[in-house]
């Protein structure tokens, strides 16, 4: 990403108002970075795009097993901030606008962190079981591959499209409650999460002076 556009992301992200148009700058920001730094995703066929997507959600299920199993909290925070991106990048590919999905799950809230602290309390999540989070992740993330398989398939009668979206938007949610309830605050730790992954390619600096940076 062009440092000009993270400057006016950022810009906009304190001029914004409602969590929907919090949400489609975040998801925009997304879309930009993913377009510059992940055209081998990008170019996919759309339906090869998700079911990568719900690979990546299996990949992290285990991580937050095993960042359980060995009490890492680092692998579980950099595991939930991971999904977080994958959540957006999924709702990008459905044409999805996440923040009227959090709208409706929790009225009129300021941010992402209040959104996240009213469905910590929403939710049933249980904080004494320490498995609540891969458990329930693992679910939603079956559903989404469900709807993946079953468009290879081309079976009858099944709304692959809302399936995925609603799977999708419960992850979401899951993600922010679990990063509420563990006191992560996940936008500053996405930013720079994004800055680490674009300062591996070879053109991050053309991108970065804004050449090529709308590609």
């Amino acid at each position: 990403m062009s440092a000009s556009l993270h400057s006016v992301m950022i810009a906009d992200a304190a001029l914004v108002v409602s969590i929907d148009e919090q949400m489609l700058a975040l998801q925009w920001e997304q879309l930009k970075h993913d377009e510059s730094y992940h055209k081998d995703i990008v170019i996919l066929p759309l339906a090869a795009r998700l079911k990568h997507m719900a690979l990546h959600n299996a990949k992290y299920t285990a991580h937050f097993l095993s960042a359980v199993h060995v009490g890492d909290s680092k692998l579980f925070e950099k595991t939930l901030l991971d999904a977080f991106v994958i959540s957006l990048a999924s709702a990008n590919a459905l044409n999805q606008n996440l923040g009227v999905a959090v709208t409706k799950a929790v009225g009129d809230a300021a941010s992402l962190k209040e959104a996240g602290a009213l469905l910590a309390k929403r939710l049933p999540r249980d904080g004494s079981d320490c498995l609540w989070l891969p458990r329930t992740f693992a679910e939603h993330n079956g559903k989404f591959a469900k709807a993946c398989e079953s468009l290879d398939h081309i079976e009858d009668d099944v709304p692959f499209k809302k399936w995925m979206k609603e799977a999708n938007c419960s992850l979401f949610k899951v993600i922010l409650a679990e990063a509420s309830a563990q006191k992560i605050d996940l936008l500053p730790l996405y930013r720079s999460r994004m800055r680490e992954i674009e300062a591996k390619s070879i053109f991050d600096n053309k991108y970065c002076s804004g050449a090529g940076g709308e590609a």
